[in-house]
């Protein structure tokens, strides 16, 4: 057997891509968060009457996606779920609150055609949405022949929606009066198919943590995010989340959860970082990465001392953690091992430390957050984007990260993977 052939099976069981959604991998492969915000969301949807608009915040990688599949396994025999995946459905450099609502009434409309959903259908709310949509998803009149159904509106939607809306289609369709049609329309459909399954509807909108703040910014300042009539939960950028231009917008929903990472540093007593391990949440990370070997019985693979540098390095990321044991058996398959060590591992995290781009105006940032743990309001400009806080792009690309003390303060500190690079810039400067 070749060194691949070896190393295959261990590396199949790694995918930093991939958050668990299929049954089978949230069976064995989910570990319980300590103080999920997303476990509370269940309680909070039970208590409402009313349709709830919730934001999910953590960073790229965090686990929001998995975390947001448990929630739609849980909820499944008392409600109906919708899951829309953004990141799949739409072009992700030309998206807007227009696109986005469109495909929210679009997958309703799906949902609501399915057998056994909503068995006593009123057909003149399809077709009253269905003459909405017409308007905004075909541009020209002689695009339209005499009998366009929905299943040909659904086709065209996903080729418009793919690429985005122009400049000129929004102008000429005068979108935002018909988006409030439309969506007066989707809520007739929502309450009507309520009252008749006795189940409440909650849509789940992924991916839109994805995008840059300033995109993101505009998208969920628009009110019209929040005018379905339906529990929705919506991701978000982490950069967003902290951003002083959100606050105001942020108040149009009724609920910011944060997902925070796993701390395998323990803060001190006023939330300052420290050098002392967190046992708990290293212990934690360790059963993420054991959970996945005992499926081919393959437990001693990683040594301890590997696993916890693994930890350490992810700086508590669920998909940083998986992409550095994956690493580990590359490094592994190239030097001919037979299980991942700690220099394998210490060759890993040089691997993965090269993804990170750290520029001159960061490290004041920095060392500042690792001194504190709290974000600093510093701005900095570049011509190409303008003047920007330099934490909100530190956060976006994992450079700080945030986490939760045992009383659930929240408070920062340098990615684990870049210590020693402000530890070098540090001695530079002294």
């Amino acid at each position: 057997m070749t060194n691949a052939k070896f190393w295959k099976p261990v590396y199949q069981l790694f995918k930093p891509e991939e958050a668990l959604s299929k049954p089978e991998e949230l069976r064995d492969f989910y570990v319980q968060r300590p103080d999920s915000p997303v476990e509370n969301l269940i309680n909070f949807l039970e208590m409402e009457d009313e349709p709830t608009k919730f934001l999910l915040a953590g960073h790229l990688g965090g686990g929001k996606t998995t975390e947001l599949r448990r929630v739609e396994q849980q909820l499944a025999a008392d409600y109906t779920v919708i899951w829309i995946d953004t990141l799949t459905a739409l072009d992700r450099y030309n998206i807007s609150y227009a696109e986005v609502l469109v495909l929210i009434a679009l997958e309703i409309c799906s949902q609501a055609i399915k057998p056994g959903w909503w068995s006593n259908r009123d057909e003149q709310l399809f077709q009253a949405l269905e003459e909405t949509l017409l308007t905004i998803v075909y541009q020209e009149k002689d695009q339209v022949s005499g009998n366009v159904g929905l299943p040909d509106i659904f086709k065209q939607a996903g080729l418009v929606l793919k690429r985005g809306f122009t400049k000129e289609m929004t102008r000429s369709i005068n979108i935002r009066p018909k988006l409030s049609e439309m969506i007066a329309r989707a809520n007739d459909i929502i309450q009507a198919a309520e009252q008749d399954t006795k189940q409440k509807l909650v849509v789940i909108v992924d991916g839109l943590d994805r995008h840059d703040q300033e995109t993101a910014l505009e998208m969920f300042a628009s009110p019209l995010l929040t005018e379905l009539e339906c529990h929705i939960i919506y991701t978000i950028p982490i950069s967003l989340r902290y951003s002083p231009d959100f606050r105001q917008p942020m108040q149009s929903f009724q609920k910011c959860l944060d997902l925070a990472n796993i701390s395998v540093f323990k803060p001190d007593e006023n939330t300052c970082p420290t050098t002392i391990p967190d046992q708990n949440g290293r212990k934690l990370l360790t059963e993420v990465i054991s959970k996945r070997l005992a499926r081919i019985n393959e437990a001693d693979i990683f040594t301890p001392d590997a696993v916890d540098l693994l930890c350490q390095k992810s700086g508590g990321v669920m998909r940083d953690l998986i992409r550095l044991a994956r690493t580990s058996c590359e490094v592994a398959i190239k030097k001919q091992r037979e299980y991942v060590d700690q220099a394998t591992a210490e060759d890993a995290v040089k691997e993965e430390r090269r993804a990170y781009t750290v520029r001159d105006y960061h490290f004041p940032e920095l060392s500042k957050v690792h001194q504190t743990g709290r974000l600093t309001t510093n701005t900095y400009s570049l011509p190409n984007k303008g003047n920007f806080v330099i934490c909100d792009e530190l956060l976006q690309n994992k450079f700080v990260l945030g986490y939760d003390d045992e009383n659930l303060n929240t408070w920062f500190d340098v990615n684990p993977i870049l210590i020693e690079d402000l530890q070098r810039w540090e001695a530079m400067r002294n």
